[in-house]
């Protein structure tokens, strides 16, 4: 057994231990944040030292020539009308607000990484909770649509963020209690790369706190970009990682990346080894496009995180879901691993994508014909918090479908529910930590 496995396992036994404490119960509470907010952050020569700091710039969206075989069509299919009736039926809950005992499991379980990165996350909760338009006044420069766009992206890339795109706003992937606060008629998109050496490390304590320093720092800068449009008397709003709409759906549609098969978003430079924020603005940005990056063909080709997911909450094959073309995941086999397992994320680890970039895997593809990696090791292998071992291609960790891992006793879920159990208000501190 490696050493580093054997530090998991010792890990994942206190925290699973000790998850359904008093102390713990006490540090779910909302109201315990603000012992928290005045501690300072960690300086960045730690964070930096400890392999968990996001690399800052702006990151090319370019990919080679795509293979015939690769190309498939820009964004994700859709049935226009049958997306139109999912929303008449219902518009979306809230995953939080729908499932508040999965929640609370999910927060009692992880509660050692999420209390090392309270700090940070009770500050940006409070920044995204601001006042979304500022007073009137006339900017010290004005734009037209075409000048302010092209400003954003110059402020996003001098910030230090990865990429950012511009979608329309559209209320079908917006959550149902942020419906009525329509805050214009776009979508800024910003995505920030994190850690890579951090996530290859998945699952981890440290992959954990890689992916909550960049939501750290993704969301104040999100807050400093938003404040440039308030200056210019322009309404917006950053959004918390729970966000007030499918975030992914707005990625799509900015050109910032396709739909994989694990049900995350792809970008060409990282895979999904990138958090994503949202500012929601009444700005008259011009519109991006989505874009075929042959994401879905290099998934089908691929199908590493179905292979390797421990529980097989992954489809191989997609279908339409509330008019949406994709693999819908088996929520009830993830949850309990994301909860239970430093936040799983094998999907994320094992994703070609993710650890090589696709200009790399479609280079591969198109001399070989072969997934980069497809097979080995180096992408496919993990060690399991729970026992300490470590598993290679074509093994996979019994324990991950025990009753004890997939059904434990204080998890209370339904898949099937429609709408909230019970009535809750919008709690920042609750829905984003």
């Amino acid at each position: 057994m490696r050493f580093s496995g054997l530090a998991k396992r010792i890990h994942q036994r206190f925290v699973a231990r000790t998850a359904e404490t008093g102390f713990v119960r006490w540090l779910m509470q909302p109201s315990s944040a603000r012992y928290f907010r005045y501690l300072p952050p960690l300086p960045r020569s730690i964070t930096s030292h400890l392999g968990t700091e996001p690399p800052l710039g702006p990151r090319s969206l370019t990919i080679p020539d795509l293979p015939p075989r690769l190309r498939t069509s820009p964004g994700i299919p859709r049935d226009p009308a049958a997306e139109e009736a999912a929303f008449q039926d219902g518009p979306i809950q809230r995953w939080t607000q729908l499932h508040t005992e999965a929640t609370e499991f999910i927060l009692h379980h992880s509660w050692f990484t999420r209390m090392l990165n309270l700090p940070g996350r009770v500050r940006y909760s409070r920044l995204v909770a601001k006042p979304v338009r500022r007073g009137a006044g006339a900017p010290a420069v004005t734009f037209d649509d075409a000048e302010l766009t092209r400003h954003m992206k110059e402020k996003a890339a001098q910030l230090g963020l990865s990429a950012i795109g511009v979608a329309r706003y559209d209320p079908k992937y917006v959550y149902a209690p942020f419906l009525a606060e329509r805050d214009g008629g776009r979508v800024i998109v910003c995505i920030l790369e994190q850690n890579w050496k951090a996530t290859q490390t998945i699952p981890s304590v440290l992959a954990e706190r890689a992916h909550n320093n960049t939501y750290e720092r993704l969301i104040t800068m999100a807050d400093q970009l938003a404040e440039d449009l308030r200056d210019r008397g322009y309404a917006a709003r950053p959004g918390d990682p729970d966000g007030r709409g499918i975030y992914i759906h707005y990625a799509v549609e900015a050109g910032l990346g396709q739909l994989g098969l694990n049900g995350q978003l792809l970008t060409p430079f990282a895979g999904s080894r990138c958090r994503i924020s949202i500012i929601w603005t009444d700005a008259p940005l011009e519109l991006d496009s989505p874009v075929d990056y042959g994401v879905p063909a290099v998934c089908d080709s691929c199908k590493a995180c179905v292979r390797r997911c421990p529980t097989g909450a992954i489809r191989s094959k997609r279908s339409m879901h509330r008019g949406v073309y994709k693999a819908k995941i088996k929520i009830e086999r993830c949850l309990p691993m994301v909860a239970q397992v430093d936040g799983c994320a094998i999907c994320m680890k094992v994703c070609p994508v993710q650890r090589y970039g696709l200009p790399a895997v479609i280079d591969h593809y198109t001399s070989t014909g072969k997934i980069l990696g497809s097979g080995t090791d180096e992408l496919e292998g993990y060690t399991w918090p729970v026992d300490g071992r470590h598993y290679g291609p074509g093994e996979k960790p019994k324990s991950a479908v025990s009753d004890e891992m997939l059904k434990p006793r204080t998890l209370i879920f339904d898949p099937k529910r429609k709408l909230p159990a019970t009535a809750i208000g919008d709690d920042v501190f609750r829905t984003s930590y």
